[in-house]
């Protein structure tokens, strides 16, 4: 953890890089060095930093850290899922996802400890909200598992775990850049996805970012009524105001986006359902990934509806023209599928986790 007396230059950009290193009146040129150690080669000792210059390197070895957080507990599951525990530079900790399918390497990140959006399905939201991590605890994340899982090809990143990326915006949006960047962590756009409860303003500001993230939205219901028993947001963003922003995202940016539909038995996955559904899809031009709800047993009263339902609702949906697939769980052995990540017991009689942050 960064103490109160040194700056943590992990998460940085160039310019703030710059900045920074200015008050060494050395030039500018060097803010590019310091930036590719840290995000493109993984070497956060500027002891290490061999083509700046020795003077400056020792200046930086006294005044600065570069915290990128610390790998604490992993938890396995028989799909090859592992759920690490991260800690973070500045307190706390959060939990991230390594998922590997055939040769496909996801990793799911969080943006926030807790949540403050509160969605009744989410174990994630019984945590509460405890604070937004910085852009350099979200890449740090990416890095730490880069690193321990020795990722050396492209991979996946998706803004999928503990928070509402778009709740905290800039650093998420931060983030995003130093991931894409050719000389941070060169990932493609293309392989970076941010879902969000629908937040539309947040989308509609996201369509004018110059580096933008693939777009995902988790809609869960087709009225206002259930979605909003399922996801207070609604009260705020209902159905029509969410696909309004997302369709002027698609506009502006000619980018396609997805419609992300967790499956509740007996709340969400009727045939009406999937016929509102498969409409809403057809006046968004968006493809929809449903998905089995993940049970926590003690924490959350849902169940999903048998395998058998969930590929009749893909099938009336296929039928009406709407581009689906299904996102079979995955990591739940390790309470690691989606909707699963919180620091809280097994149980909610068990002593709670401490939470810092």
């Amino acid at each position: 953890m960064s103490t109160d007396s040194t700056r943590n230059l992990y998460g940085l950009d160039r310019e703030s890089l710059a900045i920074f290193l200015s008050r060494y009146d050395v030039p500018e040129f060097h803010a590019g060095q310091v930036y590719r150690w840290m995000y493109q080669r993984d070497v956060l000792s500027p002891q290490r930093w061999t083509d700046l210059p020795r003077t400056l390197r020792a200046r930086l070895i006294e005044d600065v850290t570069v915290d990128a957080g610390t790998l604490g507990r992993r938890t396995g599951a028989e799909d090859e899922t592992i759920k690490y525990r991260t800690g973070l530079a500045g307190g706390g900790e959060v939990e991230t996802v390594y998922m590997r399918q055939s040769d496909r390497v996801t990793l799911c990140v969080s943006s926030q400890i807790g949540c403050a959006l509160d969605c009744d399905f989410c174990l994630t939201g019984k945590m509460g909200f405890k604070r937004h991590l910085t852009p350099g605890e979200i890449v740090g994340q990416v890095a730490l598992i880069r690193r321990d899982r020795a990722l050396d090809g492209p991979f996946n990143i998706v803004f999928m775990g503990m928070g509402e990326p778009l709740h905290n915006y800039d650093s998420t949006i931060a983030a995003v850049r130093l991931l894409c960047d050719p000389e941070g962590f060169g990932l493609s756009r293309r392989r970076v996805t941010v879902s969000t409860v629908g937040m539309a303003p947040a989308i509609e500001k996201l369509a004018e970012e110059p580096i933008r993230p693939r777009l995902a939205i988790s809609l869960n219901a087709t009225t206002d009524e259930v979605r909003s028993k399922l996801m207070p947001i609604t009260g705020k963003y209902g159905i029509e105001r969410v696909l309004e922003a997302a369709v002027r995202f698609r506009e502006r940016t000619k980018d396609a986006f997805t419609l992300e539909y967790v499956l509740l038995s007996g709340i969400n996955d009727t045939d009406s359902d999937a016929a509102r559904l498969a409409d809403i899809a057809r006046r968004a031009r968006a493809k929809v990934n449903l998905i089995p709800f993940n049970p926590v047993p003690g924490w959350l009263t849902y169940r999903p509806p048998s395998r058998a339902r969930t590929e009749a609702i893909r099938d009336r949906l296929s039928d009406r023209g709407t581009r689906v697939s299904i996102r079979w769980s995955r990591g739940a052995q390790a309470r690691a599928a989606c909707g699963q990540l919180a620091l809280l017991p097994d149980t909610p009689g068990e002593a709670p986790m401490e939470v810092s942050g």
